[in-house]
C-alpha cells in the first residue's frame, strides 16, 4: 500500500474520531472566570492567563480585558491548573482547581509586584460558592462513585442510584431509586441528561431517574460524575416538573488505565437468615472491564494531549 494513502487514511480516521468529541464538548457548560488585580485592587488588563487540564494536559489561553476579566468556558469536568502572568508582576500559579458538572467557578487573582521569574504558587481548590447564578444542585463526585459500593440485587448496577443520597431526594417508604422524587415533585417528573443530551425511553417517553436507573443503567466505572439540579436552574432545562439529573461519562487521559471486575452472589456465599431452614437461593453475576487512554496510530498520530478514548463493558447474568 502506498505510504501516502495510508497516511491520508489515518488522518481521515483521526478526523472522524475528533468530530464527535467536538460535538460533545458543545454540551458542557462548566466555566472558570475571575478578575485579575494588583495589591491595591486595581484591575490588570492584558494579563496572560493559561488553563491546563491535569488529566489530558490540554491547554487554553486567555488575555484579560480592559476590566481585568478572564473566562474559560465550555470546560469538561476535571482538575485544572491556572497560571496568570503580567509585565512587572510575579507569576501566579494555582493548582488543583476542581470543576464539576455544570459548575461556574470564580477564581479572582491578585498579582504581587515583582519579577516575572518569581512565582507565587497556591495549592488549593477554588471557592465552592456560585457567584454567577442562583442554581442549587447536589453532586455525586468521582470519589463517591469509586468508594461507595452498590448492591447487586436483581438488576444491573447504575451510578445514578446514588442520587437518593442527596438532600431533597426521597423514595417514599422504600429505598428504590425507581421511586425517587425530587423537591416533592411527581415520580417520573424529573429530567435526565447524559453528556448534555436529554435521555428518554422511547415507548413511554419516560426520562429522569426511570430512564437512567432502569431503562439505561450506567455502570459506575463508566461515569465520571452525577449531578442533580434541584431549583432555579436555566430555562434550557424545561421539560421537568421537579429536578434535572445529569451524568457525564469518563474520558481517556494521557496515560492508559483500565480495570477488570466481577461481582458475585450465590447460595454458598449467602447467609442463612434466623429461623430459616436453608440459605436463600440468589445467584447473580456482574462482570466487565474498562480501558482508556490516548489514541495512537504509529507513524501517523501520536495522540498525546490531542485525542483520547474510553471503553467500558459490563454484563449481568
Amino acid at each position: 500500500m502506498d505510504p501516502r494513502s495510508f497516511r491520508q487514511s489515518g488522518h481521515l480516521l483521526v478526523l472522524c474520531l475528533l468530530m464527535p468529541l467536538g460535538c460533545a464538548g458543545q454540551s458542557i457548560n462548566s466555566s472558570i472566570s475571575g478578575v485579575v488585580t494588583d495589591p491595591s485592587g486595581s484591575v490588570i488588563p492584558n494579563a496572560n492567563c493559561t488553563l491546563k487540564s491535569v488529566g489530558t494536559v490540554a491547554v487554553a489561553k486567555f488575555t484579560t480585558s480592559s476590566d481585568g476579566l478572564y473566562r474559560f468556558g465550555n470546560l469538561q469536568q476535571g482538575v485544572y491548573d491556572l497560571e496568570v502572568s503580567a509585565q512587572g508582576f510575579q507569576t501566579y500559579v494555582q493548582r488543583g482547581i476542581s470543576l464539576n458538572i455544570n459548575e461556574r467557578v470564580t477564581q479572582n487573582v491578585t498579582l504581587q509586584v515583582g519579577s516575572a521569574i518569581q512565582t507565587l504558587e497556591v495549592r488549593a481548590n477554588a471557592s465552592p460558592l456560585n457567584f454567577e447564578d442562583a442554581t442549587h444542585k447536589g453532586e455525586i463526585t468521582p470519589q463517591i462513585l469509586s468508594q461507595l459500593p452498590l448492591a447487586v440485587s436483581g438488576n444491573s448496577r447504575s451510578a445514578t442510584s446514588f442520587v437518593i443520597l442527596l438532600p431533597g431526594v426521597n423514595t417514599a417508604a422504600g429505598n428504590n431509586p425507581f421511586e425517587a422524587r425530587i423537591n416533592g415533585g411527581m415520580k417520573m417528573g424529573d429530567e435526565a441528561a447524559l453528556d448534555g443530551v436529554s435521555m428518554q425511553e422511547g415507548l413511554m417517553s419516560q426520562s429522569g431517574m426511570v430512564a437512567l436507573d432502569n431503562d439505561y443503567p450506567m455502570s459506575p466505572e463508566a461515569i465520571s460524575e452525577v449531578s442533580v439540579l434541584t431549583s432555579t436552574y436555566e430555562p434550557r432545562y424545561g421539560t421537568t416538573t421537579s429536578g434535572v439529573i445529569m451524568a457525564v461519562t469518563k474520558s481517556g487521559t494521557n496515560e492508559f488505565h483500565g480495570d477488570l471486575r466481577e461481582f458475585l452472589h450465590n447460595t454458598v456465599l449467602n447467609a442463612r437468615q434466623w429461623g430459616a431452614p436453608d440459605r436463600p437461593k440468589d445467584i447473580e453475576n456482574q462482570f466487565g472491564g474498562s480501558i482508556g487512554g490516548p489514541i495512537k496510530i504509529p507513524g501517523v498520530w501520536s495522540g498525546r494531549s490531542k485525542a483520547y478514548f474510553f471503553l467500558n463493558y459490563e454484563r449481568w447474568t
